[in-house]
């Protein structure tokens, strides 16, 4: 999959694509208190500088996938990956995560996700994520903690 890395002029499409993918998980969990959802652009905009951000481009140049990455002491934490709803099922999530992988040396991955999104959750369990821990939310939600741990 040709992949590359967010620029800062990438920022708004990229917030812009996150409303959008987000926004099905908030009808699926039935609230409206995604953290990417409830992220301002302000902060988002703020906060792109401490993350590796991948994207996928269509043919026309849109952005269509997105995940970001960052060091995290002995792992590798992944964030805020979504595809656009008319781009879904066809890999590319798979696609960008395996990239993070590959991209770097790190032997251990981690992430989060709504224990009410048995689809993220099926994906990362796919993927060889295993749930290590659930907390509740400071809302209405909890979050399944999913690590991933290589050979």
């Amino acid at each position: 999959m040709d992949y590359e890395y967010a620029k800062e002029k990438d920022i708004k499409e990229l917030y812009d694509l996150q409303l959008r993918a987000f926004e099905s998980e908030a009808e699926m969990i039935n609230s409206r208190n995604v953290p990417a959802l409830m992220e301002s652009y302000e902060e988002n905009r703020a906060d792109f500088i401490n993350w590796t951000v991948l994207i996928k481009r269509d043919d026309s140049g849109k952005i269509i996938g997105a995940v970001r990455c960052r060091e995290n002491g002995d792992h590798i934490e992944i964030g805020r990956v979504m595809v656009a709803q008319e781009h879904r099922n066809r890999g590319i999530a798979t696609d960008l995560m395996t990239a993070v992988e590959e991209m770097t040396q790190a032997k251990a991955f981690e992430l989060y996700t709504c224990t009410k999104s048995y689809i993220n959750i099926n994906l990362y369990e796919k993927l060889g994520y295993k749930i290590y821990k659930v907390e509740q939310g400071p809302s209405d939600l909890s979050f399944a903690y999913m690590r991933k741990t290589l050979d």
